[in-house]
């Protein structure tokens, strides 16, 4: 009885109860982790897909823009065209 308290209390023990441990690790605490690591690749792949929609409505409403001044811009040109000939046509 002697002998088998040593051996469980002493070197073999501790062996075998770090393998138990990493037996119940790698059946309880891998799955949780991996499914949580999962969740997180899905919710950044939307984040991801979030920031390239973003990334498109800028750059269309880029294009939007720098077309709308160079209308503003044609439109000016006109103005001055017609206030110049208003200031000629005053005394």
């Amino acid at each position: 009885m002697e002998a088998f308290i040593t051996t469980v209390s002493g070197p073999l023990g501790a062996l075998a109860l770090s393998v138990a441990i990493l037996w119940w690790l790698a059946n309880r605490i891998v799955p949780v982790m991996q499914s949580y690591l999962e969740k997180q690749n899905d919710r950044l792949g939307d984040l991801v897909g979030a920031i390239e929609k973003t990334v498109t409505a800028h750059e269309a409403d880029r294009k939007t823009f720098e077309k709308a001044l160079g209308n503003l811009s044609s439109r000016l040109g006109k103005v001055e065209e017609d206030l110049t000939i208003i200031k000629d046509k005053l005394p």
